[in-house]
């Protein structure tokens, strides 16, 4: 048998034995079984826990009601009483409150269409991570602001508003359709008397987008004149892995294409970001987590603000709440909010430069990484599971850096047999640097090889490579996406059990594609390094180590990408090296 086969054969062996440890654990009693210790909370039981004690909260698209807005018509109420309603649409189910005018208490996407796998598992009431629970962007948090007008001092009109549009009651829910919209309008007496100043906020919901319009109007004199439309209800975390999510998180305030942002990693509930205000034509401010986003948008605003703080998510979590604002300098103005996924076609419904906020890398690799995504939502429309996608993928890649790596190894080959030449005259010339240059050159040019040769190849792949690795970690496209198997999720490590300790840089899980990625890399250097210096070789199987240990956390759709494009660049290098 030779040396290879013993590598594939003790990699699958380790595999098999990774994938049995679960079950011969969970028979000694080690590990208790999943069913048998954890009751999964249903999506319909999380949702009833967050929309609280409103019962007509319907959990599929139903009938529509025949108590839906009559727009323009009174209200029964006269006095400014708490309600709430719920408003269900083909993009969303939200809790609204009258509060502030319509203040927003849970946001809830859908995950009946087909990607609603996309918009499964987070945070429930508790702040326990669960993967079946259906995702709620609104942080459970009494205190947030969302939205609502603010006036000086930093005073925020978070009064009951008088509904004044249509007969909603408390705890009905309006499913809207296809192309319908649903105008809503609440109106607050400032001073509780007739003839005071009045606010008057109409919110319009969309069926079919994820855009939902404000539009205010000031009659009278505020006591607390008005400064801005405030959002201090940031998102909510959605994944798992907090801490690789607190690397997107962040909030923005955007003036003619300059983006300026802060982030927080709170280590402490005293940790805090202070107000930042930005004076000038604001287009928008926004609020994003690794895969969502909310965002106020305007064409009048003359300024913008944010800030942070942060929010005990659970007992043992600290996870940070921004807040933004949007300024205005009249008694009548519209914002636009877009609160959904960032999703590059979901997005555009914005009109704006939101996408900018997204994940694309550095400026020379953009347009490598949106042509990646591209290819990858238009093979999604032909019905191919993204796992089949990404090996496609790889199959597709290795096909355009074939060529490149060939011509990077073959001129590696050509430097290693000029190898004697090389120490005979950098001995004999050891003294004489410029010597020593010149028949350098002289050896080049005589036996044809180029010292860039090996190098510049790979430097030209680099930018595709970078922008496979950015897009295949950071797009909501894999969320929740199933492969095979235990393979249920693209965007998370495919995990076979969890360790009771946490090793450093590996972490407290066994993913299972590590360990082959881990095979493939290591049988590809060591073809490489047949010729290598011996000394140099520990090194190189050092590195091997550091990114199977690194890789274990990452997301099993790139671990995936990696394992095939490494295999097939091993067996590329065994039928070059066998010529």
């Amino acid at each position: 048998m030779t040396d290879t086969k013993r590598t594939i054969l003790a990699g699958l062996l380790i595999g098999l034995l990774t994938l049995i440890i679960p079950f011969y654990l969970q028979l000694i009693g080690v590990m208790p079984d999943e069913n048998s210790s954890v009751s999964a909370v249903s999506p319909e039981k999380s949702l009833k826990q967050n929309i609280e004690n409103i019962n007509t909260f319907s959990l599929q698209k139903k009938e529509k009601l025949s108590t839906s807005i009559e727009k323009g018509s009174s209200s029964n109420s006269l006095k400014n009483e708490p309600i709430n309603f719920a408003i269900i649409t083909d993009k969303y189910r939200a809790l609204i409150s009258n509060s502030s005018g319509g203040s927003f208490k849970s946001f809830i996407l859908h995950s009946e269409e087909k990607d609603g796998y996309k918009y499964i598992g987070g945070y429930n009431s508790e702040g326990v991570y669960d993967g079946s629970v259906n995702l709620n962007l609104m942080i459970n948090d009494e205190e947030h602001c969302s939205p609502c007008l603010e006036g000086s001092g930093g005073h925020q009109y978070k009064d009951y508003f008088q509904i004044v549009s249509g007969n909603i009651s408390n705890n009905q829910s309006i499913n809207l359709y296809d192309k319908d919209s649903l105008v809503v309008t609440m109106r607050l007496n400032v001073l509780g008397k007739t003839g005071g100043p009045v606010i008057e906020k109409t919110t319009t919901f969309y069926a079919d987008k994820y855009i939902i319009k404000h539009d205010y109007a000031v009659r009278g004199d505020l006591p607390n004149a008005l400064q801005l439309v405030s959002w201090d209800a940031g998102i909510n975390s959605t994944e798992k892995n907090l801490y690789e999510e607190l690397t997107y998180s962040s909030a923005y305030v955007a003036q003619s294409k300059e983006i300026n942002t802060i982030s927080l990693s709170p280590s402490s509930i005293e940790d805090s970001v202070s107000k930042e205000f930005y004076s000038g034509k604001t287009d928008w401010v926004a609020v994003r987590n690794k895969y969502f986003i909310n965002s106020l948008i305007s064409d009048s605003a003359i300024g913008g603000q944010f800030s942070a703080r942060a929010f005990a998510l659970n007992e043992a979590d600290l996870i940070p709440v921004y807040s933004t604002g949007l300024k205005f300098n009249s008694n009548a103005f519209s914002v636009s909010q877009f609160f959904g996924p960032l999703d590059v076609d979901a997005i555009g419904e914005s009109k704006t430069y939101l996408d900018r906020v997204m994940n694309f890398g550095w400026l020379p690799i953009q347009p490598f990484s949106r042509s990646v995504l591209w290819i990858l939502k238009k093979l999604n429309l032909l019905g191919l599971n993204y796992g089949i996608i990404l090996i496609i993928f790889a199959f597709l890649i290795r096909v355009i850096t074939g060529p490149l790596t060939k011509k990077s190894y073959q001129s590696t080959l050509k430097m290693q047999t000029i190898q004697p030449q090389m120490k005979k005259i950098q001995e004999k010339y050891k003294n004489d640097s410029q010597r020593l240059n010149r028949e350098m050159m002289n050896l080049y040019k005589t036996s044809g090889v180029n010292p860039l040769g090996g190098c510049l190849p790979m430097l030209i792949q680099m930018p595709l490579l970078f922008s496979l690795f950015i897009v295949f970690r950071s797009t909501i496209e894999f969320r929740g996406a199933p492969f095979f198997g235990w393979i249920n999720n693209l965007s998370q490590p495919d995990t076979i059990f969890n360790l009771s300790f946490n090793i450093p840089i590996y972490g407290n899980q066994v993913a299972f594609l590590p360990f082959v990625l881990g095979i493939s890399m290591f049988m590809t250097q060591r073809l490489s390094m047949a010729t290598m210096d011996k000394s140099q070789k520990p090194m190189m199987y050092m590195m091997s180590a550091f990114f199977f240990l690194i890789f274990n956390s990452f997301p099993s759709g790139l671990n995936l990408y990696y394992t095939v494009y490494n295999f097939l660049n091993y067996f590329q290098q065994r039928s070059l090296k066998a010529k």
